[in-house]
C-alpha cells in the first residue's frame, strides 16, 4: 500500500487540474455536483460528496432521497475501478441522451452536462461517455495487470481513490481559500 501511496504521491493523475476547474466552475455558473458509484466505489463518492458539501458546493449523491433534478450546466462525477459498472454505464447513456437532445436545440457544448470518470482503466466504456476521465494508476502503469496479493478486488483503487479525492478538497480549499473552520460550521451538528 504504501508503495502505491508513494505513485499517487510522485505522479498527479491526469486530469487532475480539470477536476478541480470544473468542480470551481459550479460556483460561478450556480450549477449542482452530482457523485456517483456502486458498492465501495459507492461509499468513496458519499464521502466526497459530503466534504464538497462542507466546503459550500451544492452536492449531492445520486440515488439518495433528497437527491434533486439534474439541470443543465450540472457537473456529474463517477467512481468506478473497472470503468465497466453497469448501472454508471447506464447513467451515464441516460446523461448523453439528455445532452444530444439539448444540443439538438442549439443550446450547444454550454448548457451540458458535464461528466467526469474516476477510474483505473485506461480503456472502458466509461472513458468513451464522458467529457473526460482521471485516471488513478495503480498498477504502475501495467493496466493488464490485475492481481493482487495484499488487497483482494478493488480494495486497492477505493482506498487510493478516497485519498485522492481527499487530496482534491485539499486542493480546493487551498484554491477557494476555505479554512477548516468554515468547513465545520457546514458539519452535521444535530448529533
Amino acid at each position: 500500500m504504501i508503495k502505491k501511496l508513494n505513485l499517487l504521491y510522485k505522479q498527479t493523475p491526469t486530469n487532475s487540474d480539470l477536476l478541480i476547474n470544473n468542480i470551481i466552475n459550479t460556483i460561478s455558473e450556480n450549477s449542482k455536483i452530482y457523485i456517483f458509484g456502486i458498492g465501495r466505489s459507492g461509499f468513496v463518492g458519499k464521502a466526497f460528496a459530503m466534504r464538497l458539501m462542507h466546503l459550500g458546493f451544492k452536492s449531492y449523491f445520486i440515488g439518495e432521497a433528497t437527491c434533486p433534478a439534474v439541470s443543465n450546466n450540472d457537473l456529474l462525477i463517477v467512481v468506478s475501478g473497472s470503468g465497466e459498472t453497469y448501472s454508471i454505464v447506464n447513467l451515464l447513456n441516460k446523461i448523453n441522451k439528455i445532452n444530444k437532445i439539448n444540443n439538438k436545440l442549439e443550446l450547444k457544448g454550454k448548457n451540458k452536462i458535464k461528466i467526469i470518470s474516476i477510474t483505473h482503466k485506461d480503456n472502458c466504456t466509461l472513458k468513451e461517455l464522458s467529457d473526460f476521465i482521471v485516471n488513478l494508476d495503480i498498477n504502475g502503469g501495467n493496466s493488464n495487470k490485475t492481481e493482487n496479493k495484499c488487497f483482494p478486488m478493488g480494495t486497492l483503487f477505493e482506498e487510493i481513490a478516497f485519498i485522492y479525492l481527499d487530496t482534491i478538497i485539499y486542493n480546493l480549499m487551498e484554491k477557494l481559500n476555505i479554512p477548516e473552520e468554515d468547513m465545520k460550521k457546514r458539519h452535521c451538528n444535530f448529533l
